[in-house]
This record gives structure tokens, C-alpha cells and sequence, in this order.
């Protein structure tokens, strides 16, 4: 996944992008204990993260996305990690969306 997908940054977070075949995007969280710092901060990132990836779900291409968090993450806001996060996984959908479909996956919840 890291040696071949496509990578994205932006100020609080970095994407590994890679496609697959099954139709709709998914995401895995690798939130870092020595570059965020306490559980409790890794925890709100995490939270954060899948609220903003589930609510752009059904935008996003047939993708697998990896999702790491930068050191300034620690000290963000949840308004300025929805926004960044929002605007990456923007990114990563207009770059990756001729090499992939539109996910039809409904989302629950």
C-alpha cells in the first residue's frame, strides 16, 4: 500500500491512496503514539476522522486510503481537523477520480 499508492499532505494530515475493486472507499486510521502524543489525542483524531470520512463517503472513488496524522494535529482543533481532512480527502477525489468510480455503497447510520 505505501511503497504503491498515491500520496497527499496537507497541514495536519497525510493519505496513502490506492484503489480497489470492490466498489466503494475505505479508510484505516495509523494515528501515532510518538507524533501525536497521549491516547486521549489520538482518540478525538480518530473520532474526527471517520465522522469527516463517513460523511464524504459516497464521494469518494472505489479507493482504499490510509490515513496518517502530522505532528501539528495534536494541538488542532476539531474545527481545523474537520476542515483540513475535509479539504484533503477533496484532493484525493478530484486526483483519483478518473482512475476510479464514484462509490454507490450506501451509508448507514
Amino acid at each position: 500500500m505505501y511503497k504503491s499508492g498515491q500520496r497527499f499532505n496537507d497541514k495536519l494530515f497525510h493519505i496513502t491512496a490506492c484503489s480497489n475493486t470492490l466498489g466503494f472507499a475505505r479508510l484505516g486510521l495509523s494515528i501515532a503514539a510518538r507524533v501525536v502524543g497521549a491516547a486521549v489525542v489520538r482518540n478525538r483524531i480518530r473520532r474526527v476522522a471517520r465522522e469527516v470520512f463517513r460523511l464524504a463517503q459516497r464521494e469518494l472513488p472505489a479507493l482504499d486510503l490510509v490515513l496518517s496524522a502530522r505532528s501539528p494535529a495534536r494541538d488542532a482543533s476539531r474545527g481545523e481537523l474537520r476542515a483540513d481532512l475535509s479539504q484533503l480527502l477533496k484532493t484525493v477525489r478530484e486526483r483519483c477520480a478518473s482512475s476510479s468510480r464514484p462509490s454507490s455503497m450506501p451509508i448507514e447510520g
